[in-house]
């Protein structure tokens, strides 16, 4: 015993020793790059959370820290301030509006879009009343850890600091991105959030470790000496005659990674009909995520649209498909074709994005509803599995995004309890909206189209008992893009900017140039009835007897009649084509009668000089 001891004594002092040497020579052994394209084998000791070596004999054992276990190589405190991991007041800009976190109350009617990212139209989790650990309760099964899940506890709030003494933190779980195990498993990870085993994550989920129990159960006078908690045994066979574990890692992410959380569902489909959806022509062609999307040891992740930094700009549509190249001028980049557009106006090219044409389905008169990953938390197998059908996400929308082209977007529309002061709208947390309303919000309502349905009477009734003592707030209720209010004790509504859906760009799947927007000609876009233009939009909402319908061609800032007049024009462009190719034809045919006159005069000219 005492050996072991001088053993782990000794293993310490020579990892400090040379995270020092590393710290003063500016990186990790595993952040830096002498040129070698080849994977670097990963049989690496597992360390806990105080950085003590897991040992074979140790079962049942404590979870791996990946702080402490890939923090022997990496620089984990870079990592931290990926895109992934955001935690409060963020330090780096915003970027354009991503798809946000909802926070959902069925009983009050709310879905609340949620980002730490600062995005225009989404409110931090604070704002809103959410802390650290409400956060990754609520968003956890969805989450990669870090950011919220290594917030410590509020010291004012001893219960929520003893819950994270029981479930611990999130560390980042490296694993859920690049591990290229098929025994990892992010479904696993989801389980062991839903069951705030936050501690135990890494450790279940990436197939080395069997755990059981479930923090979430346990008493707040738990005590780990005494009582039976959570239980981690390793599977037999992962150690190797020096107590390293393998761990078959990628750089590069293998997309089937990503697809957890960035995986979408079109509600059109039945599910007899799924296999004949096309993959993204990238990923048919061979492309991974990673190959447009890549970061640096940062993890600051390139989103794919246009940045200020040069060299990510052929990592984006235009630079990768238009960018030059000497060797085969006519292609772009590692011989993607390059575009010529024959016969497209380049107002195209200013008004639209890439995406609009060649991105997402084809527009249709009823747009499709759609479910996400992480929203609606698809992805849960077994009796974990959820139905979720609130927010209702539809897309493709096409509107103008943050460069003001109009390019594909899917949106919801918010809807929640709030204090309108001057222009601005700051939501009510759901559980102090229920506490003011009592029985008025029934939780036995009858249910219309995925919600519980709530009348006029009822948000008049709400909004009079949230009626601060501050009279320059005024109570609201913001649904189906309209705000609602009392003005001399009657509800009225009325267009806010607050009401607006929140939207985000998309960008898959693409789809070859054959099959993009405008190849079967003008009318793809321009006609009187286009979808493109004049899809409505539903605006969901859950009062009854209330169905709205927004066109397409409004949320888009455009003149409706303006782009009708415009379109109509398109019913004679034919024929404008046709006489104004007659009328050349005429004016070269003068031309042409009149130059064989002026060449016999001339030549006339010329036989009567020599006479």
């Amino acid at each position: 015993m005492k050996s072991d001891k001088q053993i782990i004594l000794i293993w310490l002092a020579v990892a400090t020793v040379g995270a020092v040497l590393a710290a003063e020579q500016g990186e990790l052994l595993g952040d830096g790059n002498d040129a070698n394209r080849s994977p670097y084998v990963h049989w690496i000791d597992l360390l806990d959370e105080k950085g003590v070596k897991i040992r074979p004999q140790d079962n049942p054992a404590r979870p791996f820290s990946t702080r402490k276990t890939c923090g022997q190589c990496h620089d984990y405190q870079t990592i931290a301030g990926g895109w992934h991991f955001p935690g409060p007041q963020p330090k780096d800009a915003p970027g354009r509006p991503g798809q946000p976190w909802v926070l959902r109350d069925v009983r009050t009617r709310t879905q609340i879009p949620i980002s730490p990212r600062g995005w225009k139209g989404a409110f931090p989790p604070e704002q809103v009343g959410l802390s650290g650990w409400d956060y990754l309760n609520e968003f956890g099964t969805h989450l990669p850890g870090g950011g919220y899940g290594e917030l410590p506890a509020d010291p004012q709030n001893p219960r929520l600091v003893t819950r994270q003494e029981i479930s611990g933190k999130y560390e980042i779980n490296c694993l859920a991105c690049h591990n290229r195990d098929n025994r990892q498993d992010l479904n696993t990870a989801a389980l062991q959030a839903a069951r705030q085993n936050y501690r135990w994550i890494a450790a279940a989920s990436s197939g080395l470790a069997v755990v059981n129990g479930t923090a979430s159960a346990l008493s707040d006078f738990f005590d780990p000496e005494f009582d039976e908690g959570i239980t981690t045994h390793y599977r037999e066979g992962i150690f190797n005659k020096e107590g390293q574990v393998f761990f078959d890692i990628s750089r590069i992410c293998p997309p089937e990674r990503c697809y957890f959380c960035h995986s979408n569902q079109n509600l059109k489909l039945g599910e007899s009909d799924i296999w004949t959806e096309d993959e993204d022509v990238h990923l048919k062609s061979g492309l991974s995520c990673t190959d447009c999307h890549r970061h640096g040891r940062d993890h600051k992740i390139n989103r794919g649209y246009e940045m200020s930094d040069p060299r990510l700009a052929s990592l984006t549509c235009e630079g990768c498909h238009l960018g030059t190249s000497a060797v085969e001028p006519d292609a772009g980049r590692l011989g993607a074709p390059k575009p010529l557009h024959r016969g497209i106006p380049t107002i195209h090219f200013e008004k639209l994005t890439c995406t609009a044409c060649h991105t997402s389905l084809w527009p249709q008169q009823e747009i499709a509803q759609w479910r996400t990953a992480r929203m609606h938390k698809i992805g849960l197998h077994g009796k974990h599995s959820m139905d979720l059908r609130l927010p209702k996400v539809y897309g493709p929308v096409f509107l103008k995004g943050h460069d003001g082209k109009i390019g594909p977007h899917r949106l919801f529309w918010p809807a929640y309890w709030g204090l309108l002061e001057g222009d601005s709208v700051l939501p009510l947390p759901p559980a102090e909206v229920l506490k003011a309303a009592g029985s008025i919000l029934a939780a036995d309502a009858e249910r219309v189209n995925d919600w519980r349905v709530l009348t006029e009477e009822q948000i008049a009734e709400v909004l009079r008992r949230l009626t601060p003592s501050d009279s320059a707030k005024q109570p609201v209720y913001i649904c189906g893009g309209r705000l609602y209010c009392l003005e001399a004790d009657a509800l009225v509504s009325t267009d806010h900017p607050a009401a607006e859906p929140y939207a985000w760009p998309i960008a898959h799947d693409v789809r070859p140039s054959k099959q993009a927007l405008g190849t079967l000609g003008c009318a793809d876009c321009h006609t009187t009835d286009s979808p493109f233009f004049f899809a409505p939009v539903p605006a969901d909402s859950p009062i009854a007897g209330m169905e709205r319908f927004v066109p397409m061609v409004q949320l888009q800032g455009l003149s409706r009649l303006y782009v009708w007049a415009f379109n109509f024009s398109f019913v004679f462009r034919p024929w404008m084509k046709a006489v104004c190719l007659c009328a050349c034809g005429l004016v070269g045919l003068v031309l042409l009668a009149y130059a064989v006159k002026a060449a016999a005069v001339l030549s006339e000219k010329a036989v009567e000089e020599p006479k």
